[in-house]
């Protein structure tokens, strides 16, 4: 995302052609499009605002252009004073860019109609398929144990929020084992099955060592079994659990389909 002339000028409260003269008097330090063809208008990224930014601090009626290229040379301009001046440009929720469209993969959206077709199910396959990126990053690029915790926490989170998704629980809370119990008689009362011995298991696990989901969501003094009473060291294997999820994950859309199919109108 890059500004023009006018928004860097109305961001640093000086006049446009005072950036043009800055841009031109201190192109080494700024991007290309600073300073494009004849023809072509400004564009100043983010990291030349900051040099801008450095600039319009120092800049008087006789500017001491030495002292600013010195200032600029040694970097100053990276000081967190002018990190300040960037967060003030562009918020962490945004309004909408008048030139949003399909080309624009850096971002998204959120609330408004994407609410509206992003239910609680998709956020469950959301929170499923962030794990599974996790463990790829994990198994290739990072220290396993670096990232295991986030890994944790997000398939716990899906099996959670897909429970919920079936579920559509009065109580908001992040009890599994009273959504597990939920899930049993739903199934024994609505399609009178049972649940798979191994999903069963699964679920228990996570009920085991994270029942209210703040094991892995905080930082704690060891992993507790609530079932075996100890507390110590674990080992997880995350190839096998990735696989797991997957199971889960279908399994949880063949019961949200019979679901939907007994009742079409159901929105989750």
């Amino acid at each position: 995302m890059t500004l023009g002339v006018s928004e860097v000028a109305r961001i640093l409260g000086v006049d446009r052609d005072l950036v043009k003269t800055w841009a031109y008097r201190f192109k080494e330090h700024l991007s290309e499009k600073a300073n494009p063809p004849k023809g072509s208008a400004r564009a100043f990224t983010h990291e030349d605002v900051k040099v801008m930014a450095y600039v319009s601090e120092y800049w008087e009626d006789n500017p001491d252009f030495e002292n600013i290229e010195a200032g600029l040379n040694c970097g100053y301009h990276q000081d967190e004073r002018y990190d300040d001046v960037l967060a003030s440009i562009t918020p962490l929720f945004q309004d909408l860019p008048e030139e949003l469209d399909e080309t624009w993969r850096h971002g998204s959206l959120v609330g408004g109609f994407v609410e509206d077709v992003f239910d609680n199910f998709a956020l469950a396959d959301s929170y499923k398929l962030a794990g599974d990126m996790l463990v790829k990053a994990a198994l290739s690029d990072v220290e396993v144990h670096e990232l295991l915790y986030p890994i944790l926490y997000n398939y716990r989170h899906a099996i959670e929020l897909y429970l919920k998704a079936i579920l559509s629980p009065r109580n908001k809370n992040h009890d599994l084992q009273v959504l597990l119990q939920q899930l049993r008689e739903y199934l024994n009362r609505e399609h009178a099955t049972a649940i798979p011995g191994w999903f069963n298991n699964v679920v228990l696990e996570f009920v085991d060592f994270d029942p209210d989901s703040t094991t892995f969501r905080f930082s704690e003094e060891g992993v507790f079994s609530r079932r075996t009473g100890d507390c110590g060291e674990f080992w997880i294997d995350l190839v096998h659990m990735k696989n797991l999820m997957g199971w889960i994950a279908n399994s949880f859309q063949r019961i949200k389909a019979a679901q939907r199919a007994k009742h079409p109108k159901s929105r989750n």
